[in-house]
């Protein structure tokens, strides 16, 4: 047997106790990373139909509504400041 007093069982179920959560922890920061979505024009679509505003998960310029199911194109918009 371990020769091991009371206060050094203590201290090293504190330990692994630490080094559990920190793992916990960056497992979970690296989820949160992996998951993040990222806004852009490019990536928000209108829908002319149902006048529904989504995000889309990948940046093109045709995709579907997920209200309606109808196809969504997204048109470059105009500039409100005019450009001399």
């Amino acid at each position: 047997m371990i020769g091991m007093t009371y206060s050094e069982a203590l201290f090293g179920v504190l330990a692994l106790w630490l080094v559990f959560l920190s793992v916990l922890w960056l497992r979970e920061l690296q989820r949160i990373k992996r998951h993040e979505w990222h806004l852009s024009n490019g990536r928000l679509f209108h829908c002319d139909i149902c006048h529904h505003s989504f995000i889309s998960k990948e940046q093109v310029s045709l995709t579907r509504c997920p209200r309606c199911n109808s196809i969504c194109i997204r048109r470059k918009r105009r500039s409100t400041f005019p450009s001399n």
